[in-house]
């Protein structure tokens, strides 16, 4: 399961604060889980909102990887594996 590190990379805490900051501004509350890719230097990063219920999958995933691109350097774009875009049901399997 996903947990947060206190020893996550800077871009990390940046890439949450911008995601956060961005999605405030529209009235989306959320909250972001990044985990380390056992044996890389990847990490998965999973947005959690229920105001995505209403948006389709492919609009979530613009949304967020608008924001991650406009925030990190490519470099540092490369360094996450997956962004999830959920629901709190879908994440706990509902």
């Amino acid at each position: 399961m996903f947990k947060v590190s206190r020893t996550s990379p800077k871009f990390l805490h940046k890439l949450e604060t911008e995601i956060l900051g961005e999605l405030g501004k529209v009235g989306i509350s959320a909250r972001i889980i990044t985990e380390p890719v056992r044996s890389t230097k990847l990490h998965r990063v999973c947005v959690l909102s229920d105001k995505f219920k209403h948006m389709k999958p492919s609009e979530r995933q613009d949304l967020i990887w608008r924001i991650a691109g406009n925030a990190l350097s490519k470099e540092e774009q490369m360094r996450i594996s997956m962004i999830l875009t959920l629901t709190q049901d879908e994440f706990e399997g509902h």
